[in-house]
């Protein structure tokens, strides 16, 4: 059977992401970098890759008897929505971001995990899924704000485990470099004037994924939230160079939220041999 033009499935197979109809859990994990979804097996259970395709890698493990699904987005809006919507008609119905920012606070320090309650308007992918509510976090009808439900979650989960959870509210931009301010050459003034237009807004952290995330999301009738650790801090200009202990904080807290949401198996059922707590 030919692909469509105008919507190019086949047989239930996804374009991009790779799965089929009825193959994926009800809850997925979103991390930026494909390489990051390997690291799910260290919070998982029976954890197996079920493809890549482009920036698109995809797993699916379990936690206590409850499967979980965590698939790549890329970086920045044009791919996540693409994700987003993919994952949506493939049955997901819960997804959450895990992926980085960079603290606009000195408050935030390098390593702090973050859940994000709401995105400024600003990204070009997400403007196509939500309109402009006046509101500088969109808390309006079709606003960027994270689902109630995940945020519950995240905050119950973060004091069962003992990992200290910050919420904040994030810009997304498509671009790293002169959108967030970083300095090039021939482009210092732009570049001070973008960092200054960033602090002025008001929020906590900067990224490339979670506006798109939660606008696309609220468009599919999904549950969407973001989790996100600060690996830098642009007011104090400190880097995060050992990630990973946070990033596998973050991906057990989001983990423990997410078979939390989904609810498959009751509280009181023993894990199996080989599952993760």
């Amino acid at each position: 059977m030919a692909r469509s033009a105008r919507d190019p499935w086949r047989d239930g197979a996804a374009p991009h992401v790779p799965a089929r109809l009825g193959t994926l859990p009800g809850v997925c994990l979103l991390p930026g970098d494909p390489a990051r979804v390997d690291l799910a097996a260290r919070v998982l259970a029976d954890f197996e890759i079920r493809g890549q395709n482009r920036e698109y890698r995809l797993g699916v493990g379990r936690l206590r008897g409850t499967p979980i699904a965590v698939c790549s987005t890329g970086i920045g809006g044009p791919s996540t929505e693409i994700a987003v919507v993919e994952l949506a008609r493939l049955g997901v119905t819960t997804v959450l971001r895990t992926g980085g920012m960079g603290a606009l606070r000195e408050r935030i320090a390098p390593g702090s995990v973050c859940a994000v309650t709401a995105a400024v308007p600003g990204g070009g992918a997400a403007s196509w899924y939500a309109a402009d509510t006046g509101s500088p976090t969109g808390t309006g009808a079709g606003g960027r704000t994270a689902d109630a439900q995940v945020t519950r979650a995240l905050h119950a989960q973060a004091a069962s485990l003992g990992i200290g959870l910050t919420e904040v509210t994030v810009a997304s931009t498509d671009s790293y470099y002169l959108g967030q301010g970083r300095p090039l050459a021939g482009y210092e003034r732009e570049a001070a004037e973008r960092y200054s237009a960033l602090r002025a807004l008001g929020v906590d952290g900067v990224d490339m994924e979670t506006e798109t995330v939660l606008a696309v999301g609220r468009a599919m009738g999904l549950r969407a939230g973001a989790l996100l650790v600060a690996h830098a801090n642009r007011v104090t200009d400190g880097w995060l160079e050992d990630y990973e202990p946070a990033q596998l904080d973050m991906l057990r807290l989001a983990a423990h939220a997410a078979r939390a949401l989904a609810d498959p198996v009751p509280a009181s059922t023993p894990p199996s041999a080989g599952d993760r707590s």
